[in-house]
């Protein structure tokens, strides 16, 4: 298994807003993706921040779903002006329960 992490920003003043969207835009989007296994959205309401990790059932899985997809330029595209400073990582999963 693979994992995403995208870690940003969130411009102050919209988180709530940006939520909504995740909820109800862009995660069917990555539960419609092949490959898929699942997804996690974390925030920090102090500092602005939230982070999500996708986790997929093969390298090839996540990678189909990287930064240079049409896929993940959607989703970023959908989020450009509620985030800054984004950092994009993938990771092999080596532990989940």
């Amino acid at each position: 298994m693979y994992a995403r992490t995208i870690t940003a920003n969130v411009v102050p003043g919209r988180l709530d807003e940006a939520l909504k969207i995740f909820q109800d835009e862009i995660q069917p989007m990555i539960e419609g993706q092949a490959g898929h296994i699942s997804t996690s959205l974390l925030i920090d309401r102090d500092r602005n921040r939230a982070q999500t990790v996708t986790v997929w059932e093969s390298e090839a899985a996540e990678k189909a779903t990287s930064e240079e997809s049409d896929y993940l330029s959607k989703i970023m595209g959908r989020l450009s002006g509620f985030l800054a400073n984004r950092h994009v990582a993938a990771w092999e999963v080596v532990v989940r329960d």
